[in-house]
């Protein structure tokens, strides 16, 4: 996915005809870190996503999971309702959208930790129940010694 993501920025940069170096003055951002985001080096925190993501007018997921590869500039605005801060708006996009696509992600974020802690769950009752066969084993190894010492 994160693969996805730097494509993307990278493919949105250059059809706004955007520099790293450019780019990187509007969102100030290193224009390094920001090609390392492009090649997928590194993938940025949530604030840098929203930061990018409110620049292109593009939805974070959008960034994260579309293709824009192959589409035109246009095509991506059309398709998803994009609105840049670095062109004239059509129309104002409310705080309450910015506002709940942010919860949608923060949501996702949350999502997925709490389906890890769930793994992270399973895999401790697992070496939980290991762990008390062992000392089952152990015991009775205990009473069988024992046994041929006092029998």
């Amino acid at each position: 996915m994160e693969k996805r993501f730097g494509s993307n920025l990278r493919t949105l940069r250059k059809k706004n005809k955007l520099t790293l170096e450019s780019l990187g003055e509007k969102l100030k951002i290193s224009k390094s870190a920001i090609s390392d985001y492009e090649i997928g080096k590194t993938f940025p925190p949530l604030d840098v996503c929203e930061l990018i993501s409110d620049f292109f007018g593009i939805n974070i997921d959008d960034l994260r999971n579309s293709d824009f590869t192959e589409l035109s500039l246009e095509q991506i605005e059309e398709l998803h309702g994009s609105k840049a801060k670095n062109k004239p708006a059509k129309e104002t996009s409310t705080d309450f959208s910015n506002e709940k696509r942010q919860l949608e992600f923060h949501n996702k974020l949350l999502s997925q930790q709490i389906e890890g802690l769930q793994i992270q769950l399973k895999l401790t009752k697992q070496i939980v129940e290991s762990k008390d066969s062992e000392i089952k084993s152990l015991q009775i190894q205990v009473r069988l010694l024992e046994e041929k010492l006092h029998g």
